[in-house]
């Protein structure tokens, strides 16, 4: 089966570049595009990244992984990160998926030095994919644990006007919204920029940037990764970044990425010293207005994060899971897969969950969820 050390995701070669043209990706987060940015600037560098494939005819399906050392163990991860808001396997709709994944699985059983462990993050449990890489996990002996991922809040909204989903909004939401609504206008402080494409892009990052330094979040561990990210879904026409200004100053910004009918919140944060103001209400109300009208998605959706605020904007919530196989074959994956069957084994017996509840399988559905793994709330403000 081909394996590609270190794509250039940019200019994949053939085999891979038909299997990612074959997913029909629903997600922006399956684009090779999105792997490009992951590859350069959201892991550590000198990491070394692994795309496995099965290219036959029926098969097309491509596994992109990362290798890690964590806690010692030679492992191989999926290639994502805190900013992954979603992460499958790569498929064409009608692709064997248990055979794909056999010979996958099988490449690298194969190889050596053994690898102790592998590592399968945010991954859809709804997803067909999912109980595949399952059960073929299984089947090569290795133990295999389902972990508990993100929680992401979000709302259907085929054919929803803005007034409906006002309406079905907490009441004391829709009154925080419209009381400093009125106050902000009355005093004329405010304006607002709104960025769809390329265009002034350069000046709508450096007034993003501004206000998330002025926010209260930590810094970015990748520094250039969002940056360019805002670039790429401008290229795309994914783009929906939406800043506030109080007197010509960036004080609140959302950047959101549209694509083929989801809406992903994927980052948002305000100037701190504007708190009062509630400019984060302000602005996902006029967000979510200008979305649902002008690009009428089937969803809009939190991304990552179980924060309680979130349910006030978005009340459905769904999970994603990962997977953790150790491989038994060699000492420290014995010694992993052992602790997890225990730990696994407790949480049985305590009624916890061990695995994604039960829903219909589907080979492949648009994205679901943002932002990354982080809580985007701010502390003392009204969202």
């Amino acid at each position: 089966m081909p394996l590609y050390k270190n794509p250039d995701f940019r200019r994949l070669p053939p085999g891979l570049a038909t299997v990612f043209d074959r997913s029909c990706p629903a997600s922006f987060f399956t684009l090779p595009q999105w792997y490009d940015l992951l590859a350069r600037f959201g892991v550590p560098s000198g990491t070394e990244i692994r795309v496995y494939t099965d290219e036959r005819p029926g098969s097309m399906v491509a596994v992109p992984l990362q290798i890690s050392a964590e806690e010692g163990r030679r492992s191989l991860a999926s290639l994502a990160n805190f900013y992954s808001v979603e992460h499958n396997v790569i498929a064409a709709p009608d692709a064997e998926l248990g055979r794909g994944l056999a010979a996958i699985l099988a490449e690298i059983q194969c190889e050596r030095p053994r690898w102790d462990c592998l590592r399968f993050a945010e991954l859809d449990p709804r997803d067909a994919s999912y109980d595949a890489l399952v059960r073929t996990l299984r089947q090569t002996g290795l133990f295999v644990e389902c972990t508990a991922g993100s929680a992401t809040w979000y709302e259907a909204t085929q054919d929803l006007a803005f007034s409906d989903y006002l309406a079905a909004r907490p009441s004391q939401l829709r009154s925080t919204w419209r009381r400093k609504r009125r106050s902000i206008t009355a005093v004329g402080r405010l304006s607002a920029a709104f960025f769809l494409d390329s265009s002034r892009i350069d000046a709508a990052i450096e007034d993003y940037q501004a206000v998330y330094a002025a926010s209260w979040k930590p810094p970015e561990a990748f520094p250039r990764f969002i940056p360019a990210l805002i670039r790429l879904a401008a290229g795309l026409r994914a783009l929906r970044l939406g800043i506030y200004y109080i007197d010509g100053v960036p004080a609140a910004a959302q950047f959101w990425i549209v694509w083929n009918g989801s809406a992903v919140i994927y980052k948002l944060a305000h100037d701190r010293r504007f708190d009062s103001l509630s400019l984060g209400t302000l602005l996902t109300m006029e967000m979510i207005d200008r979305v649902l009208t002008q690009d009428r998605p089937r969803e809009i959706n939190l991304g990552r994060g179980d924060d309680p605020y979130k349910q006030l904007w978005l009340p459905q919530r769904r999970e994603r899971w990962g997977i953790t196989a150790a491989n038994p074959r060699t000492i420290r994956g014995l010694r992993l897969g052992l602790a997890r069957e225990a730990a696994q084994l407790y949480h049985r017996v305590r009624g916890e969950p061990i695995a994604p509840a039960a829903a219909p399988v589907r080979r492949s559905e648009p994205v679901e969820p943002s932002p990354a793994a982080e809580s985007d709330r701010p502390p003392e403000t009204a969202y």
